[in-house]
């Protein structure tokens, strides 16, 4: 069996991601440590703050969701599909009937509504647009819409956290995602960062059974070997986060009686395991049914409800448990919907695959509001909103202001350099991975580089010992040089970088030791 296939279809081992497959390359049988010091610190250094992050799988109709309701254009192009009872948050905009108890949250100023939100170069299908947004793939000339990612800007940014990671793996899990599978969001550079239940109790039974301690070692020459022993680290790995999930679970309860429905059923799960101290950063859940050619109207009303009373509840509870300001939520769907409904006269409108659409931001961190303007719908292109922001901008403000990742590591983790929308309380910045004792890495001088003037600049770092790496990588977050990669003895180190075969342009090194990172800026002008 294929590492992919077993990661994808895996319940047994708990873990699972879309596209590990056969990227690995062989691994070798180093043991997992186990590090709770390192999984104390990220979680000190992050201020414990938790994302949430809810996927509107299929592609949600942006605007029957925040509803220009006053462009005369609106309801021309959505006849009997347009919403006329819309819930106000602007003198021109309504938000979907359904979502009145978001809607409250809105009115509290709880809730964020960033307007316009796609990438240039817009892809309609399911599949490559899920894939675009969940990598931050750039798409933005022609040529970059082949370019295919194999990791997660969510997995890129745990795999930034949590240096160290799989030789120390933290006491709690990285992320979580609720559901059977984790997708292609939560992969990092080589390893999955995340892992999938369904519930923790169904889990933690599952995982019960799955101790492979005592099982022969696979022979590592060969193929089958491999992919064994790759079997036996993923499930050690998955029975050394069975209890801390399962006992913070079970140490608390929910405070709020939840409506039915999917997001209320799994944000119910998540909001036991934050007041119950499950020390994971991120959370991902999915709600289904946004394709919606036909019948959009009675469909998206529910789909609408589901979403807007499972969030309120959601928020209901943690503030009961006394943890609601360590939380925030975000939504995102693949693609909006057409600005012309297809079906018209019919009395089953719907809407076919669009382009840009709103995103929401909820929780008690975030700057209340609307961002951006009303879709401008006399200026269609191809008969689709123009997108205003790039959703690289939401995730870069999300990694800096959230969670406090320093611009350089957030250029890195989304592979170039997006402004910020100030969505959010700033979080503490250089979260977790710097000020360690013994741990240093200074601003490199000269800077910026010269290539006029000898091109080499010195970067001096400090270490407490044991291995260590130093590499440049570009804006795109390609590596370029890799300046150190051993053992070395405490204390002061120095590296000359020669910068004469590269462009002028921004770059960035990182330093990697013992469970600790930092990246800082280098520049190189002609």
């Amino acid at each position: 069996m294929k590492r992919r296939s077993f990661i994808t279809s895996s319940v047994a081992a708990g873990v699972a991601s879309t596209m590990v497959g056969d990227l690995l390359g062989p691994l070798g049988a180093k043991a997992y440590a186990y590090g709770p010091q390192l999984a104390r610190l990220a979680w000190a250094g992050g201020t414990g703050r938790v994302l949430v992050i809810v996927q509107l799988d299929g592609g949600n109709d942006g605007l029957n969701t925040v509803i220009p309701g006053k462009d005369p254009l609106y309801a021309q192009l959505r006849g009997a599909l347009a919403i006329t009872d819309g819930l106000k948050i602007s003198d021109t905009l309504d938000i979907h009937p359904g979502m009145a108890t978001v809607h409250g949250m809105f009115n509290e100023g709880q809730v964020a509504v960033v307007q316009n939100v796609g990438y240039p170069n817009p892809n309609r299908s399911h599949f490559r647009s899920t894939d675009i947004w969940f990598t931050a793939a750039n798409n933005s000339v022609p040529a970059d819409q082949s370019t295919y990612l194999y990791d997660g800007w969510m997995g890129r940014y745990l795999d930034h956290r949590y240096p160290g990671y799989p030789d120390t793996t933290p006491a709690h899990p990285m992320a979580l995602q609720i559901g059977t599978t984790t997708g292609l969001m939560l992969q990092g550079p080589a390893y999955p960062m995340g892992m999938a239940i369904n519930d923790p109790e169904t889990f933690y039974r599952i995982i019960s059974g799955t101790d492979t301690s005592g099982a022969e070692k696979p022979d590592l020459s060969t193929p089958a070997g491999l992919e064994l022993d790759f079997i036996q680290r993923i499930s050690s790995e998955a029975m050394s986060y069975a209890k801390p999930v399962r006992e913070a679970f079970n140490s608390t309860a929910n405070l709020v009686t939840y409506p039915t429905g999917s997001v209320a059923n799994q944000l119910k799960i998540i909001a036991r395991l934050i007041a119950g101290g499950l020390e994971t950063p991120v959370y991902v859940i999915s709600q289904r049914g946004y394709d919606t050619h036909t019948g959009q109207r009675p469909a998206h009303q529910r789909l609408m409800k589901d979403l807007s009373d499972g969030i309120s509840f959601f928020f209901n509870d943690l503030k009961a448990m006394g943890v609601a300001d360590r939380v925030a939520l975000m939504t995102l769907s693949e693609f909006g919907r057409r600005a012309q409904a297809n079906g018209l006269g019919t009395g089953q409108e719907g809407t076919d695959h669009g382009t840009a659409a709103p995103m929401l931001f909820v929780g008690p961190k975030v700057h209340g509001g609307i961002y951006g303007h009303d879709p401008d719908l006399a200026n269609l292109k191809n008969g689709d909103i123009v997108n205003q922001y790039d959703f690289k901008q939401t995730y870069s403000s999300v990694l800096q202001q959230y969670f406090g990742v320093n611009p350089s590591d957030a250029a890195l983790v989304l592979k170039g350099q997006f402004a910020t929308l100030p969505l959010f309380d700033q979080a503490p910045v250089g979260v977790a991975q710097t000020g360690a004792a013994g741990f240093a890495l200074e601003q490199n001088y000269p800077n910026p580089v010269s290539l006029a003037n000898g091109a080499s600049t010195s970067i001096r770092f400090t270490l407490a010992g044991g291995n260590a790496t130093l590499k440049v990588y570009d804006v795109q977050g390609r590596l370029v040089s890799t300046l150190a990669d051993g053992s070395f003895p405490p204390g002061a180190h120095e590296a000359v970088f020669n910068a004469r075969a590269l462009d002028s342009g921004t770059y960035f090194y990182r330093l990697e030791s013992r469970g600790h990172a930092e990246t800082r800026t280098l520049f190189v002008t002609k």
